[in-house]
């Protein structure tokens, strides 16, 4: 047994032993999905639906293997050159147009999806193949035009719909990048207006999705191969291949070193923002068309494209094959004699489809079929890519596997991060149920004293000061001394005898009932400034209340009031008289009089009537006015104060159903982040389990 045999077998062993182990590692994995769902139901969270998809796609054994590349990179030929068949349109002229998924099954067939929702299914090599040069590929009219992004972009997008110019022109633009035959701009356009004219009317034949069943290598089987449409200049892919991007469990980045350099922009933005997301045990990276290049120059390369990419990709996984090589590799194998291989080659020469480094390698054999295999092997390097594979193959579930549960890992990381923040802001905001009481009972009080403040106190201090039924209101009672010490002082006035009257009578008299007026002001003022003081101290403390308008009391008797007295009552106590010059007989002569005494005590009478009827009356209806607005205001200052101790009450209420609702949530959370803290040590333990195989 070969070295080549023997390590073949050893592998084989170690293939079967890790299957063996896989349906245990298999089930362990979906149990602990199955406890991420419950505890998801346990914690009213929602279960990530990409996770549930993930799931399913282990328990059904789906693993998706996305091959991708730019443009006229060889990817369909580097599938067909693993492959061993050509599954895939792999002509230089025509590149892949359409999503092309293979896995494994009994026979060769194909189901394929147009834009328009219909469905093709096709059996039999030669039929498939057919159809797939026929409707995967680009006719050669438009091979030098981005098809594929011209299907996606346009013509499906408005489904047979006029396209606006100013989108077309726009389309333009942007996909100058993608001229990789370097035409002349305007045929480069020309050619694009005249592709979307031609087949804006039947977008809904357009291919967009084929899945091909096809007898996979043991070692591959359970994994579906996709080939997707080639990126453009900027690194984008159509719609469909995102989506199928982002469930790829992993991926074959396809670069031709012809072409394109080594560090096209384009191609590096790309490969950098699909592996972002991507573990490095999943990717590789395989250099096409190696057969173009000999010696130092392909030794160059290989060793400036290791030094761009192995920061992104795992040196090993960084491959260099020649798929082209390997294919006509293939079919010589085939062909097995000396004579069918000579005809072979020269058959291809007639029809100008001669692959130089593939015919120079048979003619430098010199009819050495095996120094000829042994020539193509080396020039293809796809053993190195056949064994990569192989072996990843062995452990691609195993790391499919693994990425699930860091995927688990990173969801209850997720979920353990937001419950121990809203852990501490509950407990922040949790208070002491006792203090809580404290304060409710307390805020009770104060509603209860401020009800009766509105209900009650209030009404007495108003009475106290304005009821006048029993003559004990304050206002009633200030009136009354102020007219009595008035009158009583006026009465002094009217008891003088003739001879204590004199020309400061009257003066006296005026400046009396003056200083009687002004006082009625002060005693206005007074009655103001108690009842405020009184309504401060019993009710509510304003500190506006020396501000509370109301009608200004003015009264009613001045100055001019009492000489306009004096002098309309003079007329009653002075006049002339007829008196006789002589006793008995003899002519009478008028002379004037005066009755002084009189006269004051009519004055005097006059005033105390108006003080009765009008002065006092209209300081006493003045103070009872203001009292009515001071009391308003704080009737309104008092519901006011009401309505906020009823809110602060309430709040306190709602703060103590909060303060309970907490206290759960705290309960809730902590049997929460146990959970997740069983999980974790579960998860932690199978990783170890896994980490033997990847």
């Amino acid at each position: 047994m070969n070295a080549r045999m023997m390590r073949k077998k050893i592998m084989e062993v170690e293939g079967s032993m890790i299957i063996k182990d896989y349906s245990q590692n298999k089930e362990d994995v979906l149990s602990l999905y199955r406890a991420y769902e419950d505890f998801c139901k346990k914690a009213d969270v929602s279960v990530n639906e990409s996770m549930r998809s993930e799931a399913q796609k282990i328990e059904d054994g789906v693993f998706n293997l996305m091959i991708l590349g730019e443009a006229k990179s060889g990817k369909s030929t580097f599938i067909n050159a693993y492959l061993g068949r050509e599954v895939v349109p792999m002509d230089v002229r025509q590149c892949t147009s359409a999503i092309i998924r293979i896995k494994n099954g009994d026979t060769f067939q194909l189901f394929a999806r147009t834009a328009g929702g219909g469905q093709t299914h096709v059996q039999g090599e030669k039929k498939i193949h057919e159809f797939l040069k026929e409707h995967a590929a680009i006719s050669d009219e438009y091979r030098k035009i981005p098809v594929t992004t011209i299907n996606n972009e346009l013509l499906i997008k408005y489904k047979g719909r006029k396209i606006p110019e100013g989108e077309i022109d726009a389309f333009l633009t942007a996909e100058k990048g993608n001229n990789f035959f370097n035409l002349d701009e305007e045929k480069y356009n020309a050619l694009i207006r005249e592709y979307i004219g031609k087949e804006q009317k039947s977008w809904q034949k357009i291919i967009t999705e084929i899945e091909i069943s096809y007898p996979l290598p043991e070692a591959m089987r359970g994994i579906t191969i996709i080939d997707s449409p080639g990126t453009g200049a900027n690194g984008s892919v159509g719609n469909i291949a995102e989506e199928y991007l982002t469930h790829a469990n992993a991926i074959i980045f396809v670069k031709a070193l012809t072409g394109q350099a080594l560090e096209s922009k384009s191609f590096m933005n790309f490969f950098k923002n699909s592996c972002k997301e991507k573990q490095k045990a999943t990717l590789f990276l395989a250099f096409t068309r190696i057969a173009d290049f000999s010696g130092k120059d392909l030794a160059l390369l290989k060793e400036q494209a290791i030094d761009l990419y192995c920061k992104d990709i795992d040196k090993e996984k960084i491959l260099f094959v020649d798929s082209k090589m390997q294919l006509f590799l293939n079919q010589c194998r085939a062909l097995e004699s000396v004579e069918k291989i000579d005809y072979y080659f020269e058959q291809l020469e007639k029809k100008e489809h001669d692959f130089a480094p593939a015919s120079n390698c048979w003619y430098r054999s010199r009819g050495d079929v095996s120094k000829f295999i042994a020539a193509m092997e080396e020039k293809s390097a796809f053993s190195g890519v056949c064994s990569a594979l192989e072996k990843f193959a062995r452990k691609a579930h195993y790391i499919q596997l693994m990425k699930f549960v860091e995927n688990i890992e990173r969801e209850y990381r997720s979920w353990k991060s937001i419950f121990l923040d809203s852990l501490q802001i509950a407990k922040e905001h949790f208070h002491d149920p006792t203090a809580l009481e404290n304060s409710i009972k307390k805020k009770k009080e104060d509603l209860e004293v401020l009800h009766n403040k509105i209900q009650e106190e209030i009404h007495v201090i108003h009475n106290d000061y304005t009821d006048n039924l029993n003559g004990e209101g304050k206002v009633h009672q200030y009136a009354k001394r102020l007219k009595n010490e008035y009158v009583e002082k006026l009465g002094k006035f009217m008891s003088l005898s003739k001879d204590e009257l004199n020309n400061q009578t009257f003066p006296q008299m005026k400046k009396l009932t003056l200083d009687a007026i002004a006082c009625s002001e002060d005693v206005r003022k007074q009655i103001a400034t108690e009842f405020l003081k009184k309504c401060n101290e019993r009710l509510i403390r304003l500190e506006e209340s020396d501000k509370i308008l109301a009608e200004a009391y003015l009264p009613n008797f001045t100055e001019s009031d009492f000489d306009k007295i004096q002098k309309s009552t003079e007329q009653e106590v002075k006049g002339y008289k007829n008196i006789k010059k002589y006793r008995t007989f003899g002519p009478t002569e008028k002379r004037p009089y005066y009755l002084h005494q009189k006269h004051v005590k009519i004055v005097a009478e006059n005033i105390r009537s108006r003080l009765e009827d009008e002065i006092v009356p209209h300081m006493m209806n003045n103070a009872i006015q203001y009292i009515a607005v001071c009391k308003n205001v704080y009737m309104t200052k008092l519901k006011e104060r009401k309505e906020e101790v009823e809110q602060e009450y309430n709040r306190l209420l709602q703060d103590k159903d909060d303060n309970e609702k907490r206290q759960s949530d705290i309960e809730r959370l902590e049997r929460n982040l146990c959970m997740i803290e069983i999980e974790q040590k579960r998860m932690s333990t199978l990783k170890g389990v896994l980490s033997n195989y990847v």
